[in-house]
C-alpha cells in the first residue's frame, strides 16, 4: 500500500529502540546507519585501555562542549572511525550517514531582522548610514561623537527620534549586530589541541589526554594579562556555517552557483607556473638580456589597459623580478604578443602564441564547449613545441597539468569559479585590517571580515521600499561589496534576457536601437547633471534616430517651420556604465583612458562581411525618444521604452597591415575618422574592451596595436 516507506525504512534494533515498549521501531536506512555507527563507537571507547579516571573529566567538559554547540565545526565522533568500519557491516545500498539540513532551515529567520528599526524611511537611512560609516571610518570613541553629532542635528531640526547614544546599541537597533553573532570563540589547548567551548567553562589545565596516554595533558590553558584577567592561551574563532548559508540562500540564484569538487588551479598552472617558468628560461639562454628589457619598457609605456588589468612598466626593464599572479596575467594576455614579436625566435614566438591564445580562451567567464576543445588542442601544440624548442628540463608536472584543463572546465565550469585570484585578494583584505597588536587579532579579522562581506546584503535587506532607491548610491559608498541590484528599478518595461543581450552585440545585421533591457546589475546608473548635447553630435544623433527607427521626417528641435515630431537636444551624461563585468567610461578630456578603448562588430560595405572596428568612447549619456503616434510599433501596440542609453566614440582609422592577424593583434592608425552616426553607438553593441599600444615601423611611421582582450559575462 505504500511502496516508498517499504523501500526506504528499516526495522531498527539500536540501544534506543530497544528500550521502547515495542524492543524496535522502523526507521529510514540512513537513521539506522547512523544508530548503529553510534553504537559501535559508544562500544569502542568503553573497551579502551585508558584511565578510567581521566576520560569522564575530558569528556564532560571538552567533548560534551562540542557536543552541546549547534553551530560547532566538528564532525560527530562517529566520523573517525568510518576509515575503520568493516564494510560488510553495511548494506552496499545504503549511503553514508549526511547530516543534511533543508534549505528551508536556512530560509526560516532573517538574518538581518531589525525589529526596532524605526518606521520613518528618512529616519532609517540615517540610522543605516551611521552604523556603515562608523564601521568603514570611525572607530569605537569617535562612533559616540559621530551619534551625538546626528542627535543634535535631529533636535534642531524637530525631528522625533534620537539614534541610540552607543555604538553597540545603534548597531543591535538596525539589525548590523546581527551580522556577526555567527561567529565563536573556542579554547584550544596548545599541546594536544583539544577545544573547549569558551574560557568560561573551560578548566584551568587540559584534562583530557593523548591517544595511547595514560594520564591528562595538563597543559596550561589561560594565562594572565596585566590587568590581571585571565584570558585564553590559544583561541579558535570559527564563523557559523549556517549563519552564513543563511545569508547566502537568500541572493538570487545562489543554488546554482555552488561550485564542488577539487580541481586544478589556472592560476598557478597557467600564470604563475608555465609563463614564470618560460621567461626564467629566455633569461638564463640569454634570448632576452637588458638591451631587449630596455626595448620591451618604452613599448609597455605606451600601452593603455582596461581598468582590471593591471598595468607593467618598470617591472618589465627590471628583468621581470617579483611578480604577483594578476601582473603574470597581464604579462601573458596584454603584454607579451606586442613586447615579444621580434624578441623571440619566431619558431618560438609562434608557440608561445599558443600558450597564449589558449589562455585567452580559459580565462572567460563564459566558454563554450567548442573553445575548451580549441584550448586543449593549443595547449597539446605548445607542449609538444616545448619537447622540440627547449631541453626536456622545461617539461615539468606543471606542463602535464595543461593537458587536463579541459576537463576541469567541462565538469567544474570556466575557471572564474575556482581559480585562487579571489583567495590572494582576500588575504590582502585580511592584511590591510588595523588592529591595535594585542591578542584577540584573530576575532578582530574575523568580525571585520563577515562585516564588509555581508553589507551590501543588510542594506539589500533594510531598504525594502522603493522610495528609499535615492539612497542606495550614497550607501553603496560604504560598502566594500556591490548591492544586489533586487531594489532598483530599470529603465526598461521588459524583462533582460541574456541570449538577448549577448545577440545583439554579436549580430550586427539586427542590432540593438539603445532602449533594450540592460542588465539588473548595471544599475543604479552613475548619473551627471542634465545637459544640452553639442549642435555637431547633435546632428550625428538626430541621423541615428532617423536610420534606426526609419524616420526621415524627424526634424531638428531648431527646426519649428515644419509640422513634424523634433528630437530633444537633452541629454544626461554618465560618469560610467558597468556591463556585465566590463567598465566602461569617457575619456572626460583625459590623457589617461583606461575603460574608454572598446571595439564593435559593423557590416562592411558590400554587405557580406562583419568587420570590428577599435574606439575611444568620449562619453555616455542617456537620451529620451518618444516615437510619433503613427510610426508603426504604435501601430502594432508593441512595447516601446522611451530612455536610450548611447555611447559616442570615435573610432580610429584602419589599416591595411594585416601581418598580425594570425597572433590575434590588429593594427590601426593613432588617428580618428570623421564623426558620423556611426558614432552613436548603443551600449547594448559594444562587443569588448581593447588595449591599445603605440609603435613605429623601421620608416618611423606611428602605427597602433588593437589587443581584443575577453570578454566577461557576469550576469
Amino acid at each position: 500500500m505504500f511502496p516508498s516507506t517499504q523501500i526506504h525504512t528499516l526495522d531498527c534494533h539500536c540501544i534506543k529502540c530497544h528500550n521502547s515498549h515495542q524492543k524496535s521501531s522502523y526507521a529510514a536506512k540512513r537513521t539506522k546507519t547512523r544508530r548503529n555507527k553510534r553504537a559501535r563507537v559508544e562500544a569502542a571507547m568503553r573497551n579502551m585501555d585508558v584511565d578510567t579516571e581521566v576520560i569522564p573529566t575530558s569528556r564532560s567538559d571538552s567533548v560534551k562542549a562540542m557536543d552541546g554547540q549547534a553551530n560547532s565545526p566538528f564532525l560527530d565522533a562517529a566520523s573517525m572511525f568510518d576509515n575503520d568500519r568493516d564494510d560488510n557491516d553495511f548494506d552496499a545500498n545504503v549511503e553514508d550517514e549526511v547530516n543534511e539540513i533543508e534549505i528551508e532551515d536556512f530560509n526560516s529567520e532573517d538574518p538581518f531582522a531589525a525589529p526596532d528599526m524605526p518606521e520613518n524611511e528618512v529616519h532609517q537611512f540615517i540610522a543605516i548610514f551611521t552604523v556603515l560609516f562608523a564601521s568603514r571610518h570611525v572607530v569605537d570613541k569617535g562612533a559616540a561623537v559621530l551619534i551625538e553629532f546626528i542627535n543634535n542635528l535631529l533636535r534642531i531640526y524637530d525631528q522625533d527620534f534620537q539614534l541610540p547614544t552607543s555604538l553597540a546599541g545603534l548597531q543591535k537597533m538596525t539589525g548590523f549586530s546581527a551580522i556577526t553573532k555567527g561567529i565563536k570563540k573556542f579554547v584550544v589547548c596548545q599541546d594536544c589541541h583539544t577545544v573547549y567551548q569558551d574560557i568560561v567553562s573551560a578548566p584551568p589545565r587540559c584534562v583530557s589526554s593523548k591517544l595511547g596516554a595514560r594520564s591528562a595533558c595538563n597543559c596550561n590553558l589561560t594565562k594572565s594579562i596585566s590587568s590581571g584577567a585571565l584570558v585564553a592561551k590559544r583561541e579558535y574563532v570559527y564563523q557559523s556555517i549556517k549563519n552564513t548559508l543563511s545569508v547566502f540562500f537568500r541572493r538570487p540564484s545562489f543554488e546554482a552557483k555552488i561550485l564542488r569538487g577539487t580541481i586544478i588551479d589556472p592560476m598557478h598552472n597557467l600564470f604563475l607556473g608555465t609563463s614564470k617558468r618560460l621567461m626564467d628560461r629566455w633569461i638564463d639562454e640569454k634570448t632576452i638580456g637588458p638591451e631587449e628589457f630596455a626595448s620591451m619598457e618604452k613599448i609597455a609605456e605606451t600601452m593603455v589597459l582596461p581598468r582590471d588589468y593591471t598595468t607593467l612598466t618598470t617591472k618589465i626593464g627590471k628583468g621581470f623580478s617579483y611578480m604577483k599572479a594578476d601582473e603574470w596575467k597581464s604579462w601573458v594576455l596584454v603584454y607579451s604578443p606586442v613586447l615579444l614579436h621580434g624578441i623571440l625566435p619566431p619558431l618560438q614566438f609562434k608557440n608561445w602564441m599558443y600558450f597564449v591564445d589558449a589562455c585567452r580562451y580559459y580565462v572567460k567567464p563564459s566558454i563554450t564547449f567548442d573553445e575548451i576543445t580549441t584550448s586543449h588542442s593549443l595547449l597539446e601544440k605548445f607542449c609538444n613545441a616545448c619537447n622540440v624548442d627547449y631541453t626536456a628540463t622545461i617539461l615539468t608536472c606543471n606542463m602535464q597539468l595543461h593537458l587536463h584543463l579541459h576537463e576541469c572546465i567541462r565538469d567544474f565550469g570556466p575557471v572564474y569559479g575556482y581559480w585562487l585570484f579571489g583567495f590572494e585578494r582576500y588575504n590582502g583584505i585580511l592584511k590591510n585590517f588595523k588592529t591595535n597588536g594585542k591578542d584577540g587579532f584573530e576575532a578582530t579579522y574575523m568580525k571585520n571580515f563577515v562585516q564588509n562581506a555581508y553589507k551590501g546584503d543588510y542594506v539589500n535587506a533594510v531598504l525594502k521600499s522603493s522610495s528609499q532607491i535615492p539612497f542606495i548610491h550614497t550607501l553603496s559608498k560604504l560598502v566594500t561589496t556591490s548591492i544586489p541590484a533586487a531594489t532598483v528599478t530599470t529603465l526598461s518595461s521588459r524583462p533582460f534576457r541574456l541570449q538577448a543581450f549577448v545577440q545583439g552585440y554579436t549580430d550586427p545585421y539586427n542590432p540593438p536601437k539603445g532602449n533594450e533591457p540592460l542588465p539588473p546589475s548595471t544599475f543604479p546608473l552613475k548619473y551627471k547633471k542634465p545637459s544640452v548635447m553639442d549642435d555637431s553630435d547633435y546632428l550625428h544623433l538626430l541621423e541615428y534616430y532617423q536610420v534606426a527607427y526609419n524616420l526621415p521626417d524627424l526634424a531638428s528641435y531648431q527646426d519649428t517651420s515644419y509640422n513634424r515630431p523634433a528630437l530633444d537636444n537633452q541629454i544626461i551624461k554618465l560618469k560610467s556604465i558597468d556591463i556585465l563585468g566590463q567598465h566602461y567610461q569617457g575619456t572626460n578630456n583625459s590623457t589617461i583612458s583606461r575603460g574608454s578603448l572598446v571595439q564593435a562588430k559593423f557590416v562592411g560595405s558590400n554587405g557580406n562581411i562583419i568587420l570590428g572596428f577599435a574606439g575611444q568612447i568620449q562619453y555616455l549619456f542617456t537620451h529620451s525618444f518618444q516615437l510619433p503616434p503613427t510610426h508603426n510599433l504604435h501601430l502594432t501596440r508593441m512595447v516601446h521604452d522611451h530612455q536610450h542609453v548611447f555611447a559616442f566614440i570615435k573610432w580610429f582609422r584602419t589599416s591595411s597591415d594585416r601581418s598580425r592577424e594570425d597572433d590575434s593583434v590588429e593594427f590601426c592608425l593613432p588617428t580618428f575618422s570623421p564623426d558620423s552616426y556611426h558614432s552613436i553607438i548603443p551600449v547594448h553593441r559594444i562587443l569588448l574592451e581593447v588595449a591599445t599600444a603605440t609603435i613605429a615601423t623601421s620608416r618611423n611611421v606611428s602605427k597602433m596595436l588593437v589587443i581584443p582582450l575577453p570578454k566577461k559575462l557576469y550576469a
